[in-house]
């Protein structure tokens, strides 16, 4: 006999933060778009600040039953809140805490281990884990040691149509490049700062715009205080960002680690050539597109790469595949992807099928894994010598 088909309808999306504080955060942007895919696909999102009093009042129950079909918890959030509710727990893998650990400071990396804990004690205890790569979907059974058919990819929906209908019509000169990052040191936005030089020194009417603010911000105003046609513009509101998108002729991201890479698909749906970090989850955006991954670190080889960006030929390639290569990650399908999954694990639910069954969780305790993810970021930031 076939499975009845579940239904859903309304979701609980719990964050650790306010949507509405926290607007320029990656995370935020994803669960925006992502609330506006489940809307156009007739499913109501709503969200909720896990530490906020209204977070208490998702788990009431209606007296037909619960308030929501699924929790859907961002970085692991909200897992209890699905417990109480007796439904569905999607633990939603942004940030990756484990994978960022290495490239921020000590003192940063010892904050980070509380939303290590939370992310980690989500995706064990989830019905199913969603992540937006397939780099992150390795690194995340690999470092939570989640059993593989618990670990599923739902790339972040863009919607091209809206971006192009929102992007200005500029007169491109061939000279600018754009940066757009939350400035944390795995951007590695130091790394294009010092590789400016090269490339102004080829391309003399060249301009590099970096868009975006963040912990490295004054480090980096600094770096590049003396550097030829070098502008760092701080947090700047999305309708100015799209102004340096429609202005620019190509995109650098030398970043060490992303999970996706929203800025990139940004760039891709404005028809730019892209430079990025051979790192993450970058090489695999660029499946298609026309763009460059460089090895991180190698200032030569990323000035390289973004003078050959600025070639007619690359920007008039870039102009007819990337915006296509954006398409794919139209909002109507990843919808139906997620949707499909969280119905799965509403079913496996239903028939007391038991999803939290991975092997770590067996023969080792939260706690200890933590502090072996930790022993591990050291090790990498710090190797022996």
């Amino acid at each position: 006999m076939t499975p009845q088909r579940t239904e859903i309808t309304r979701v609980a999306i719990v964050m650790r933060g306010a949507l509405d504080v926290a607007l320029s955060s990656g995370t935020a942007i994803a669960v925006i778009g992502l609330r506006r895919a489940l809307a156009a696909a007739g499913v109501r999102a709503d969200v909720f600040d896990m530490r906020t009093s209204a977070f208490a009042r998702v788990a009431l129950r209606r007296s037909g039953g619960p308030l929501y079909d699924a929790v859907l918890g961002v970085d692991g959030a909200g897992y209890q809140l699905a417990g109480a509710a007796d439904v569905p727990f999607v633990a939603l893998v942004k940030a990756f805490y484990a994978g960022t650990l290495q490239h921020e400071r000590p003192a940063v990396r010892l904050a980070l281990l509380l939303s290590l804990a939370i992310e980690l004690k989500g995706a064990r205890r989830a019905d199913a884990v969603v992540v937006p790569s397939n780099f992150a979907a390795a690194a995340v059974r690999e470092a939570y040691g989640l059993e593989p058919d618990r670990v599923h990819v739902v790339p972040e929906p863009f919607d091209l149509g809206a971006w192009r209908a929102a992007l200005p019509v500029r007169v491109r000169t061939g000279t600018r490049v754009l940066c757009v990052a939350h400035l944390y040191p795995r951007k590695r936005v130091a790394d294009l700062l010092d590789a400016w030089p090269l490339v102004h020194a080829r391309r003399p009417h060249a301009r590099l715009d970096v868009v975006g603010a963040g912990p490295e911000l004054r480090a980096l105003e600094r770096r590049g205080r003396d550097l030829p046609a070098c502008y760092l513009h701080g947090f700047t509101p999305p309708a100015a960002v799209t102004e340096f998108y429609a202005r620019s002729d190509a995109f650098c991201l030398p970043s060490a680690q992303e999970t996706f890479g929203y800025s990139v698909v940004e760039a891709m749906g404005s028809a730019l050539p892209v430079v990025v970090g051979d790192a993450g989850a970058l090489p695999e955006l660029l499946r298609g597109a026309v763009g460059e991954a460089v090895p991180v670190g190698d200032v030569q080889r990323l000035a390289e790469a973004v003078l050959r960006s600025l070639e007619p030929s690359n920007r008039a390639a870039a102009a007819r595949r990337n915006p296509q290569r954006a398409r794919t990650f139209a909002p109507s399908t990843v919808a139906a992807q997620l949707l499909e999954v969280v119905r799965q694990a509403a079913q496996r639910r239903a028939a007391g099928s038991v999803a939290r069954r991975s092997g770590w969780l067996r023969n080792s305790s939260t706690v200890a894994r933590i502090w072996s993810l930790r022993a591990a970021s050291e090790s990498a930031k710090n190797p022996p010598s």
